[in-house]
């Protein structure tokens, strides 16, 4: 259970943020941001599942960045029908966004998915060894 309230919030992040720049700011329909951020949330949080816990924080957002990224940005290329903006520039800007949440959204995975106490700054990740 707490995988699926850990990965609603993650949407919901995602969707907002989403909201904010390429809706408010850039005219993209609701339907197509909700697709996007459904995108980006899923390989996002499979990413966290399998990358975070094995690296640190910093390493798991910038992985995030750049996935959120590609993502944002073909998926414009690929949904918005002749764009009056700059879809790397919407992708650009809303994966900056998305990355700042993702940094507490992984101090949040820490605490209540994976049962860790510390916080960001004093944990230590050690890659696991199979």
């Amino acid at each position: 259970m707490r995988h699926v309230e850990a990965f609603i919030m993650k949407y919901l992040q995602t969707f907002v943020v989403l909201f904010i720049v390429l809706g408010i700011a850039f005219g993209v329909q609701v339907g197509d941001i909700a697709l996007i951020a459904l995108a980006v949330s899923v390989l996002g949080f499979i990413g966290d599942l399998v990358v975070y816990p094995r690296t640190s924080n910093k390493i798991a957002t910038g992985g995030d960045f750049v996935l959120s990224f590609v993502v944002i940005w073909l998926l414009i290329l690929a949904l918005v029908e002749n764009p009056d903006f700059s879809p790397f520039l919407a992708a650009l800007s809303s994966a900056a966004l998305i990355a700042v949440g993702e940094w507490f959204f992984h101090i949040y995975l820490s605490k209540r998915l994976f049962g860790n106490k510390e916080t960001s700054h004093t944990l230590k990740n050690k890659p696991k060894r199979y």
